[in-house]
């Protein structure tokens, strides 16, 4: 995939960021930035979710892709489980929610491939039909936790890492886009599960809209369309979002779509203003989109 090209570009931007300015999809000094704020999130060879957290498998594989970094791939490599996934453990709690991530993440290999297996076979369980919260009942998706509803973010990633890494996947992969379709909002754009509650219309969020359409990367044209169109109004709602702001950038510049660079502007003065709080997962996403880093995610053509 890219990610054979992205690697030393990636060296020649942080060795001289200037470089990069040839390239329209790159940032060079907002990736510096980024870069620079998210490496103070590092432990032990891993990122945890902020400065001085233990290391975690979503912002480490975030961040691998987003610097290039061998020391976060071999702190995956440390941490992948038996079954190929990578959970975070909270109490009773496993989500293994990060394990299509971290399959983007790794190197080619026989753990990027157990990775993907896990991915495959671990999806969410189907749920009756239920008139409170209509949804498909023969679709599965992917929750955050095993055997747990799919909601629209994990589905998202799963879908992204078997469209970049394992487009043949056949029945998941189709599965999961069904599941995205069937979950949008009226008008354009992803909430966070169900479109309607109580025979309420749910509305869509940016962060939701992004994941699904860095998913799809123009899969169901129609479909992808409505939720660009969605996003480009949605970003401008919560400006002041960080993280929606950096994955609304990545699903612009993946789409090649007008307007990512008012994004970008918009990223940039939130970043001097807030420094994305120093949460890691929205620095990465701010150094992907600005970065090389977006090839570990674009979709093969």
């Amino acid at each position: 995939m890219g990610r054979t090209g992205a690697e030393p570009a990636l060296r020649q931007m942080v060795q001289n960021p200037d470089d990069a300015s040839d390239n329209g999809r790159m940032s060079a000094g907002l990736f510096r930035r980024a870069a620079a704020r998210l490496s103070a999130a590092r432990r032990d060879g891993g990122f945890g979710p902020r400065p001085g957290m233990a290391a975690e498998p979503e912002p480490t594989a975030l961040s691998a892709m987003a610097l290039g970094d061998e020391h976060a791939r071999a702190w995956l490599a440390e941490h992948q489980r038996p079954d190929g996934g990578f959970a975070l453990v909270a109490g009773d709690v496993v989500s293994d929610a990060a394990t299509a991530l971290g399959a983007l993440a790794l190197s080619p290999g026989e753990g990027r491939e157990r990775a993907l297996d896990h991915v495959v076979t671990h999806q969410a369980q189907r749920l009756p039909a239920n008139p409170d919260s209509p949804h498909d009942p023969s679709l599965r998706g992917w929750g955050w936790t095993p055997d747990t509803f799919g909601w629209v973010e994990p589905t998202a990633h799963a879908v992204l890492a078997l469209q970049v890494l394992r487009p043949s996947a056949g029945g998941p992969l189709a599965d999961g886009l069904a599941v995205l379709a069937d979950r949008e909002c009226v008008g354009g754009g992803w909430n966070y599960g169900n479109r309607v509650i109580l025979g309420v219309d749910l509305p869509p969020y940016a962060q939701t809209t992004a994941a699904a359409l860095i998913a799809l990367q123009g899969a169901e044209p129609e479909l992808f369309a409505r939720g660009l169109s969605a996003l480009d109004r949605l970003w401008r709602a919560e400006r002041r979002g960080g993280l929606s702001l950096a994955m609304a950038l990545v699903a612009f510049r993946l789409a090649g779509a007008s307007g990512a660079d008012e994004i970008e502007r918009a990223l940039e003065g939130e970043l001097e203003r807030t420094a994305l709080l120093d949460d890691t997962v929205a620095l990465a996403w701010a150094a992907i989109a600005t970065g090389p880093g977006l090839e570990a995610i674009r979709r093969p053509a």
